[in-house]
């Protein structure tokens, strides 16, 4: 979302009112999360945002994970030889995260998988390219639930179930965030 100059409040493109500064959607010009106010004299704007669709943000998730396939098998069959399936799954996930953070902190801010399906990540506050803190709270929580695969077969229910409630987070959000994406503070859009 383009920033209104300063101001704290957005109207974006379903007619809601955002805050500027955290991306928190308000009724009012004060946003309860963070304690930003629009004050006075503020400009509140529209927005031509289009987020993207559930089925293009799973499409992208999909051809992402098939890139990722191979250099994952590949570090954890390496790493897993000589240390515990621990250490090859935290390895394993930093593969994950590396290609993530290379792809998403470049100006277009687009993996593979964004890329064929016409999506990419902005900052939820002001339509910008986000941030390398953002990337890394964005992919964090991810990787903070699939490390709980490391305690054991029960966890693995977790993990599915952690992973299920962020993908179908976006169906019921007005601005179609996954729940990293709201800790985060980004959204995706169509390009």
């Amino acid at each position: 979302m383009p920033s209104d100059g300063g101001g704290a409040v957005e109207i974006g493109q379903d007619g809601g009112m955002y805050c500027a500064t955290c991306g928190t959607e308000t009724t009012s010009s004060y946003c309860g999360v963070c304690g930003t106010s629009a004050g006075t004299g503020r400009t509140w704007t529209t927005t031509n945002v289009v987020y993207a669709g559930w089925w293009q943000r799973v499409g992208a998730t999909i051809i992402d994970n098939l890139i990722l396939f191979i250099p994952t098998e590949i570090v954890l069959y390496a790493v897993s030889r000589g240390l515990n399936y621990v250490v090859a799954d935290v390895a394993a996930i930093v593969v994950e995260g590396f290609y993530m953070f290379i792809l998403l902190t470049k100006p277009a801010a687009q993996t593979i998988g964004n890329r064929a399906v016409g999506t990419r990540v902005r900052n939820a506050a002001d339509g910008g390219p986000p941030s390398p803190r953002q990337i890394l709270r964005r992919f964090g929580l991810v990787a903070l639930y699939s490390l709980l695969v490391v305690l054991g077969a029960r966890a693995v229910t977790l993990v599915g179930l952690c992973a299920l409630a962020d993908s179908l987070f976006p169906l019921f959000t007005s601005r179609k965030q996954t729940l990293h994406d709201i800790y985060a503070r980004t959204i995706v859009v169509r390009t």
